[in-house]
């Protein structure tokens, strides 16, 4: 048993090298929490990125065979190889696309403010109503259903879920968790990315950038500085301008 043990480890340890030697970016997941359902999900939507998972003593001796000892330190308990040949902020974007809302589940972090909405819960008179009013949710019978007054919030970010607002979340099919493959870190060309640093908005970062553009365009046509793309608006106010005096002149 012993030798088939180490036999198969060491069979294991040339095929995880050997496969990280094929890609020129390598990242590290957590496992930790992470169902295998929505890993089987990721890798069906994800096709440019491979995810293998492995034991980590194995993964540690692969990393050290191909001198990525900086990666070592900092592999999580369960850990996923996550390889692609993309860069480091697509591999995470692509990722992050993949992500699953999921039920609370009790004795867990709310990870954001829980709020139930204002408006027609769907529910029928009766016990329901009492539930709702456990979890101080202001609500009243309309016709068939029970109506919800204001928006309220049953859990804020960093509390404790318990057993009534988990009863409440179910009956109104509101998933609060959000579930994503945790994402340690990417490397790329010798840099080290925590996820802190990959997960950027990328949608935000191209309109900034459009502001920008259009905020030195003005400036340089304000103060009279001459270049391809200040030129055209340039002569544009300096027409319009002229068209005005022209006018104050023939007064």
């Amino acid at each position: 048993m012993t030798r088939h043990l180490k036999a198969w480890r060491f069979k294991e340890l040339d095929i995880i090298a050997g496969t990280l030697g094929k890609y020129k970016t390598i990242g590290i997941g957590d496992l930790n929490n992470f169902p295998s359902a929505l890993l089987h999900k990721l890798r069906k939507n994800a096709p440019d990125i491979t995810f293998k998972v492995t034991n980590k003593n194995i993964l540690k001796m692969a990393l050290d065979k191909i001198n990525q000892k900086d990666i070592i330190e900092k592999l999580p308990n369960q850990p996923i190889l996550i390889l692609s040949n993309d860069n480091a902020f697509e591999i995470y974007s692509e990722i992050k696309k993949n992500k699953s809302k999921s039920k609370a589940k009790v004795g867990m972090i709310s990870p954001i403010d829980i709020v139930i909405p204002a408006g027609d819960t769907g529910l029928t008179p009766g016990p329901a109503l009492s539930d709702l009013k456990k979890v101080n949710i202001k609500a009243q019978v309309k016709g068939a259903t029970i109506f919800v007054t204001k928006d309220t919030v049953i859990a804020k970010e960093g509390d404790i879920i318990n057993e009534d607002i988990v009863s409440i979340l179910s009956k109104l099919d509101i998933k609060p968790v959000e579930l994503i493959l945790d994402v340690v870190f990417i490397k790329e060309d010798g840099i080290i990315y925590s996820k802190d640093v990959l997960d950027v908005d990328a949608e935000a970062i191209y309109d900034n950038l459009i502001m920008a553009v259009r905020q030195s365009i003005n400036l340089g046509v304000e103060a009279g500085y001459a270049t391809k793309m200040t030129i055209e608006p340039m002569i544009m106010m300096a027409e319009l301008k002229a068209q005005a005096l022209q006018k104050e002149v023939s007064k």
